[in-house]
């Protein structure tokens, strides 16, 4: 009797083994996926929180202008609220613009490209609104619905969510400086699976009625929390 009870032991002990590694295997196969509300309220919550970052905005088969500054890329920093240093390019009354930019204490400089010398421009032909990222951004997220998670990537070698969804042209005003409205337009958002920080926004369609249907704006954030020194230029040199 004493022999039968050792060797119901040894059979049991692997039958446990097996029925314990079925349950794990079922409850734990492959990563959890957070809910979408989740992934934007804590992505909300954190962009609110940043002040210093590197950006990048590249607008692709934008609409053609002919007054004022239209930018089709920018890449530089920001110090939040009031502080941007940028390399920019587009157009100047429909003339073909690169340049650098500050905005600080409340003017905005350039590089006048025929005499290479920094001059303030009027904030009335220049698209300033562009330049408040995370206050942009945030407007971005908070209005848009319809999202949806639509799977995994890698923004510049960080694991991120991509999300697809709508967004008005109306909470894209403080970022681009268009007309408000209710119109929707598609959204796709690159989320930091780590940090919750948004990686990459994405614009596609018409934002405003001169746009091309085909119109795409793209804004890369990166570098959090780096400071870079960012003075308003003395104008005339």
């Amino acid at each position: 009797m004493h022999s039968f009870r050792r060797a119901g032991s040894r059979v049991f002990l692997p039958l446990c083994v097996i029925v314990l590694v079925g349950i794990a295997s079922a409850c734990g196969g492959g990563e959890e996926q957070p809910g979408v509300p989740d992934i934007v309220a804590r992505s909300t919550s954190v962009m609110g929180a940043e002040k210093r970052f590197h950006f990048v905005f590249d607008e692709k088969d934008g609409p053609r202008s002919t007054t004022g500054v239209h930018l089709v890329f920018a890449e530089g920093d920001v110090a939040v609220p009031d502080r941007v240093k940028a390399d920019v390019s587009g157009t100047y009354q429909g003339l073909p613009l690169r340049t650098r930019l500050v905005v600080a204490g409340g003017k905005t400089y350039i590089v006048n490209p025929l005499t290479g010398k920094w001059s303030e421009v009027s904030i009335n032909t220049n698209p300033v609104a562009f330049f408040d990222p995370a206050k942009g951004v945030l407007a971005v997220i908070t209005a848009a619905t319809q999202l949806e998670l639509v799977g995994s990537e890698e923004v510049d070698g960080v694991d991120a969510y991509h999300l697809q969804g709508k967004t008005t042209v109306g909470s894209i005003t403080p970022l681009l400086g268009n007309p408000p409205g209710t119109r929707l337009v598609d959204l796709e958002l690159w989320v930091d699976k780590e940090t919750g920080r948004l990686l990459r926004l994405r614009l596609s369609g018409k934002v405003e009625s001169g746009d091309p249907t085909g119109a795409v704006r793209t804004i890369e954030l990166s570098r959090f929390g780096v400071v870079v020194p960012i003075v308003a230029p003395q104008t005339g040199a």
